[in-house]
């Protein structure tokens, strides 16, 4: 069982049962996560474009490789409006629903291949993926992002990885910040849309 870490639901429970396909972003990680979209000092890199909202109140959230959704209902406890959590493992959905219905969160739930996803119904602004570490996923899962139009122009997403594993971000995506905890890298980047000059 883990605790939401902040926001209006901290302290509540989420549950996790175990089994292989889960790997839940310890409480120690994902305030750091949320510390860097807080108070994060890529706010102050002079590639940061900020489209003058607040980085978590109000977004559209996506999280991929969504596991028990905890990344997800953080960022609504916390003041998102609306999560959708995407995962392809069958049992790991049925957690995550159960999630969703014990705490009330705003949320859609799609079990997708987070490398080949579907065309998205609506964009978000802040992405969180955490695919297996070390299973050279993150790459084709930007590329898919970018591809079935889930990204907002200026969206930024975080992605965990592990600390050996090589990122080649696509087009359109900067690196703005990087981090590390024991085995976890956490990359923090935007995207920005690729406009055709006329």
């Amino acid at each position: 069982m883990m605790k939401i870490t902040g926001g209006n639901l901290r302290g509540r429970n989420v549950e996790s049962r175990p089994h292989k396909s889960l790997r839940p972003t310890t409480g120690r990680v994902r305030e750091a996560i949320f510390n860097m979209l807080i108070h994060g000092r890529f706010l102050n890199n002079e590639n940061f474009v900020s489209d003058g909202k607040h980085l978590i109140e109000g977004r559209k959230v996506l999280d991929i490789f969504c596991g028990t959704g905890i990344l997800g209902i953080e960022a609504f406890s916390r003041g998102a409006e609306h999560v959708t959590l995407v995962d392809e493992d069958s049992r790991t959905i049925e957690i995550t629903k159960q999630n969703v219905r014990n705490l009330g969160v705003n949320a859609n739930i799609l079990r997708s291949d987070s490398t080949k996803l579907p065309r998205a119904t609506h964009k978000c602004s802040l992405v969180f993926m955490d695919p297996p570490y070390n299973s050279n996923l993150a790459n084709d899962s930007l590329k898919s992002l970018k591809e079935q139009n889930w990204l907002e122009d200026k969206a930024i997403i975080i992605l965990e990885h592990g600390i050996k594993e090589v990122i080649q971000p696509p087009e359109g995506y900067t690196i703005l910040d990087e981090r590390e905890y024991n085995k976890t890298q956490i990359m923090l980047l935007q995207y920005r849309e690729l406009r055709t000059e006329i």
